[in-house]
C-alpha cells in the first residue's frame, strides 16, 4: 500500500492532519511522528512514497529532514509545511521539497497535492526503472547553472546582473541560450547580443527554465550518438510544444509552468538514448517507458509536481485530470498538435484524446489551438533548435 510519513513537533497539529486524512485510510497508510529522527529511522525499515513535514522543528528542523531524506531515499517525495514568514527564512528548506504550502493550508490542496505525489510514485516504481538509473553509475545530480538560479531568483534582492554572471559561468548554456533567445520561437523586437539582454527579454523565470533545459540536453548528449536520434530534433520539439502549451493560458504563472513541462515532457527519451535503450524494448506497460523515466528523473531533481505529473502522463492525461484541463491536458494537447505540424520528428505520433476534451468542455478550443500551433511550427530562417 502507498505510505505517507508526516512530521511535526506539535501532537495537536499532527492530530488536526491525522483527522484530515482520517477517510482516505484505506487508500494509504499515514504514519506520524513528532521528530525527524524517529521519522528516518521508520523510513530505513519501510520504504516511504511521500514524506510531509513542517519547517520549523526542534532540534532537527525541517530543512535538516529534507536533506536528510534527499541524500538516503531520492526517490520519495518531499513535501514541506511551513508557517514561517518571509522568504529568506523559507528558501533552504523550500529549495529541497518538491512542493512547499504555507499554513495554515486548504486540506483538499493539500490531498490533492499528496494524491499527486503518489501517482508519480506509483508511474516510476519498476525494477527497470531502478536498473535504467543504476547504468548511469550514479544518481544524476540537479543541474547546476537550474540550481544556483534557483537560489538566487528566490533572493529578493537580486537582478538581472545576478542572473546572468550564474549563466555566463557555462560557455556553451550561454552560447544556447542567446540562439534560443533569437528564435523565432521568442520574436524578441532587436537581435539579442548577450546574456543579460536575453534575461531582460524574456524574463528570468522563462530563462531558468531555457537553462534547464540547455543543461539536460548537455548531461546526456551521449544521445546524439545513437543511430536514428537526432538531440537536435529533440530539442526543436520540446521548444515547439512548450510554447504551444504556453499559449493556451493567459495567467502567467500557469503559461510559466506549462512552458517548462513542454519543454521536458521527452526528457526520457533523451536518457533511454543516451542509455543506448530502445523504448520498444523496455515498455512493459501503457504508460510509455520515457514518460516514466522522465518522471522519474525530474522526481530525483526535485522539480515541481505538476511538471513532473505532465511529464509522465502527457500520454495519458483524462487519467491524471479526468474533470479539469490542467498542465497535463495541455502539454498532451501541445504534444499531439506539435507532431502534426511538424511530421518529421523521431518519436512516432500519438493520437490526441479528443474525446477527454470534450468531456472537458474545450473540444471547442482546438481549432484555435491548432492555428497556434501551425503559427508557431511554420518554417523559419532562424533556428529554433
Amino acid at each position: 500500500m502507498k505510505r505517507l510519513v508526516v512530521v511535526d513537533d506539535e501532537q495537536m497539529v499532527l492530530d488536526a492532519i491525522r483527522r484530515q486524512f482520517y477517510s482516505r485510510r484505506r487508500d494509504w497508510e499515514s504514519h506520524y511522528f513528532l521528530t525527524g529522527a524517529d521519522a528516518l529511522a521508520f523510513m530505513e525499515q519501510h520504504p516511504t512514497d511521500v514524506v510531509m513535514t513542517d519547517l520549523n522543528m526542534a532540534p532537527m528542523d525541517g530543512a535538516e529532514l529534507l536533506r536528510a531524506v534527499q541524500e538516503r531515499f531520492p526517490g520519495t517525495i518531499r513535501l514541506l509545511l511551513t508557517g514561517a514568514a518571509g522568504v529568506k527564512s523559507t528558501l533552504p528548506a523550500a529549495l529541497l521539497a518538491h512542493q512547499s504550502f504555507s499554513k495554515p493550508c486548504d486540506p483538499l490542496d493539500l490531498r490533492k497535492a499528496i494524491e499527486r505525489a503518489f501517482r508519480t510514485r506509483l508511474s516510476s516504481k519498476t525494477d527497470r526503472m531502478r536498473d535504467l538509473v543504476g547504468s548511469m553509475g550514479a544518481l544524476p545530480s540537479v543541474p547546476e547553472v537550474y540550481s544556483s538560479l534557483t537560489r538566487v531568483m528566490n533572493d529578493p534582492d537580486a537582478g538581472l546582473k545576478e542572473v546572468a554572471a550564474i549563466i555566463e559561468r557555462d560557455a556553451a548554456i550561454s552560447m544556447k541560450l542567446i540562439q534560443l533567445a533569437n528564435s523565432s520561437m521568442f520574436a524578441v523586437a532587436q537581435r539579442v547580443e548577450s546574456v543579460r539582454d536575453a534575461t531582460s527579454f524574456l524574463g528570468m523565470n522563462l530563462v531558468r527554465m531555457l537553462v534547464l533545459s540547455a543543461e539536460v540536453h548537455q548531461r546526456f548528449s551521449a544521445a546524439a550518438a545513437q543511430p536514428g536520434f537526432s538531440l537536435q530534433r529533440e530539442q526543436a520539439h520540446g521548444s515547439l510544444v512548450a510554447n504551444i502549451a504556453r499559449g493556451m493560458s493567459d495567467e502567467r504563472e500557469v503559461a510559466d509552468r506549462y512552458f517548462l513541462a513542454g519543454l521536458l515532457h521527452d526528457v526520457g527519451r533523451i536518457v533511454l538514448a543516451a542509455a543506448g535503450e530502445q523504448e520498444e524494448e523496455v515498455s512493459g506497460s501503457e504508460v510509455p517507458f520515457h514518460a516514466s523515466v522522465g518522471a522519474y528523473l525530474l522526481t530525483l531533481w526535485g522539480i515541481p509536481l505538476p511538471v513532473v505529473e505532465a511529464v509522465g502522463r502527457h500520454h495519458d492525461p483524462a487519467e491524471a485530470e479526468p474533470a479539469e484541463f490542467g498542465i497535463v491536458t495541455a502539454v498532451h494537447v501541445a504534444d499531439a498538435l506539435a507532431h502534426e505540424v511538424n511530421l518529421n520528428q523521431d518519436a512516432p505520433m500519438r493520437p490526441m484524446d479528443e474525446e477527454h476534451l470534450r468531456r472537458l468542455g474545450v473540444l471547442g478550443r482546438l481549432p484555435e489551438w491548432r492555428a497556434l500551433a501551425e503559427q508557431l511550427g511554420r518554417p523559419s530562417g532562424a533556428d529554433a533548435a
